[in-house]
């Protein structure tokens, strides 16, 4: 059986570094290139040293039209002006994308431009470009040229909330996201900040970005086109001394079969019974960090406080997997119409 052919543009990158970990497994795949502009011709081993006896061969400098002559599907672990850039011309070559960055997570160029900072130079591609979160957009993505992978917060606020939302069980107004992740989420830095460095993060809980977190309007936007109304989220991110992993508490006001004991978690359990990678669980107190690391799963449920009237959902997930990387081969498999757990199953990531 011949092999798809799939390129990691940023393949040095801790997100780069987990799509080679992910494809080196895949059965139905090759890895055709790895490009690093920085360190290109250097074994992938040297870079790399937890992939030796995994991942061969050398990094290599390549340009839009090298990539899409050796690739089936590229994916861009890249972010901002980079991503834009090459893009527009894989695509032209009839090469497919997975964009890892938040550069077409967005339909409106304005909500990316306000939160991110950058002119969005490929604003006629967005609204060919599918956001790419299985549980909302399956059909859609196994058919799509281009997919914005989504954020890792993103994924797991947003998913422990769709189903709630779609079935009018929470107010769609007053929803507080209380997240935390590993140090990670960050990406390999060389020019670390002292806040990030881990004498700083060592036995040490803060938040940050409090109001101004670029995930924040991703979730809105998501759980909006999901469910057909104005969603607003109030999301605070907190830095947490580990190094992988999300946890998000979120809480929601009730309305409906949601102010009943129970019913948010049956909403739950039936929106995600056949879902591969979500696993619902009784009580917010099993959903772990530690209980999905290395996995493509993401583990949720919730429970009514019924004394003060409040939902708390919880959801975890590895921020690196399938907070990225993973779900990027998960959206891979259905836009080349292969089992879609293929290559995220059965092993650590």
């Amino acid at each position: 059986m011949e092999k798809a052919r799939v390129s990691v543009v940023g393949a040095t990158g801790l997100v780069g570094e987990f799509l080679l970990r992910a494809l080196v497994g895949h059965p139905r795949v090759r890895i055709a290139l790895m490009v690093s502009e920085h360190a290109a011709g250097r074994d992938i081993c040297d870079l790399l040293p937890a992939l030796r006896g995994e991942v061969t061969g050398k990094t290599v400098s390549a340009g839009p039209e090298a990539i899409a002559a050796g690739s089936d599907v590229a994916f861009l672990a890249k972010k901002g002006p980079e991503s834009m850039e090459l893009a527009p011309k894989l695509l032209d070559a009839g090469c497919r994308v997975i964009d890892i960055g938040g550069e077409f997570r967005f339909r409106d160029h304005a909500l990316y431009e306000e939160w991110y900072g950058n002119r969005h130079t490929c604003r006629d591609l967005l609204a060919e470009a599918v956001y790419g979160m299985p549980e909302l957009a399956r059909d859609r993505i196994a058919k799509a040229r281009l997919v914005g992978n989504p954020g890792c917060y993103a994924t797991a606020a947003t998913l422990a909330l769709y189903p709630l939302l779609k079935a009018g069980a929470v107010s769609s107004e007053w929803i507080c996201a209380d997240c935390y992740s590993g140090l990670t989420g960050a990406g390999r830095q060389y020019n670390a900040k002292n806040s990030n460095l881990f004498v700083d993060v060592e036995a040490n809980l803060r938040a940050y970005n409090v109001g101004t977190h670029r995930h924040t309007p991703e979730i809105e936007s998501a759980l909006a086109e999901a469910t057909g109304r104005r969603v607003r989220v109030t999301f605070v991110p907190h830095l947490a001394p580990m190094d992988r992993g999300i946890l998000a508490t979120i809480y929601c006001r009730p309305v409906r079969t949601g102010a009943e004991p129970g019913g948010a978690l049956r909403i739950l359990k039936e929106a995600y019974a056949n879902e591969p990678f979500v696993r619902v669980l009784d009580d917010p107190s099993q959903v772990a960090t530690g209980n999905v690391r290395g996995t493509n799963y993401l583990d949720v449920s919730a429970k009514l406080i019924e004394r003060t009237g409040v939902l708390v959902v919880a959801s975890a997930l590895d921020n690196m997997v399938k907070g990225a990387a993973g779900q990027a081969v998960q959206n891979m498999n259905l836009m080349l119409g292969f089992e879609e757990t293929a290559g995220l199953k059965g092993r650590s990531i």
